[in-house]
């Protein structure tokens, strides 16, 4: 499960120019939901990790966030981010294997063969964290910001959790996830610019390094066709009701929860 905490004011440390600033990172405001209306912005945010040196991203309506869901593992990445004391850390790791960008310290044998095979793996090994995510989120005073190591395969996954549970519609849940492909030129370089190293066996055409719709519709199916939909698969593995309901007016509405 998770476990908060809070960091230190963030360090002052140079690195590369050109890769300072998050290269992942959108506010997730303005997606349709089911009953009408657009989710607001300022609620959820999501992104790569975040490196010492970094200054705010574009387009966050606020910064830093309340709450931050960290789903790497321990030990991967190079120097860690330090968030203020004000910002609540939930270090929440979803599964090593499904680090597909950044795995360059894993054997090939230990590698996701295709996007599909890990998000599914990813619903079946972890369904308790993921569900969790909406507890968290229902919680918080501000926005909240999800990420991995390149916020695309784990936060893609917990993300497409968490919009559900909120009521937003599938196609957009669909739009949001393939909106990272334009992006991983940028995010590549940046890896690159922290030390980071892509898999040996991975060129830049490998499905691996994209975000088509067909991986991350087959989670929007697995979820819509639980018994009784995203919400019931999101209580049926530790969620609650009453969060549920927070988030989905949070996300609707754009305040904090009480």
């Amino acid at each position: 499960m998770t476990a908060s905490e809070s960091d230190d004011a963030p360090a002052s440390v140079q690195v590369s120019d050109g890769h300072r600033q998050l290269a992942n990172f959108r506010d997730l405001g303005g997606l349709r939901l089911t009953g009408g209306g657009v989710t607001q912005g300022g609620v959820l945010y999501r992104s790569d990790a975040p490196y010492p040196g970094d200054t705010a991203p574009d387009g966050a309506p606020s910064w830093p966030p309340d709450t931050v869901i960290d789903l790497r593992s321990p030990g991967e990445g190079g120097p860690g981010y330090r968030w203020t004391a004000a910002v609540t850390v939930h270090r929440m790791p979803l599964m090593r294997q499904a680090a597909v960008v950044t795995g360059a310290d894993r054997p090939a044998r230990d590698r996701p063969v295709t996007l599909a095979s890990v998000y599914l793996a990813m619903l079946k090994a972890v369904p308790q964290d993921l569900a969790s995510t909406v507890g968290i989120a229902a919680r918080c005073a501000g926005p909240v910001l999800v990420h991995c190591a390149a916020g695309k395969d784990r936060t893609g996954v917990a993300i497409a959790v968490l919009l559900l549970a909120g009521g937003v519609e599938p196609e957009s849940v669909v739009t949001d996830y393939t909106t990272t492909a334009s992006r991983m030129g940028a995010l590549v370089r940046r890896l690159q610019g922290q030390g980071r190293r892509l898999p040996v066996d991975v060129d830049a055409d490998s499905e691996l390094l994209g975000a088509p719709a067909d991986a991350i519709s087959l989670v929007i199916d697995r979820l819509a066709g639980w018994p009784g939909g995203p919400q019931a698969w999101v209580t049926g593995h530790g969620g609650s009701a009453g969060d549920i309901g927070r988030w989905r007016d949070r996300l609707a509405a754009g305040g904090s929860s009480s």
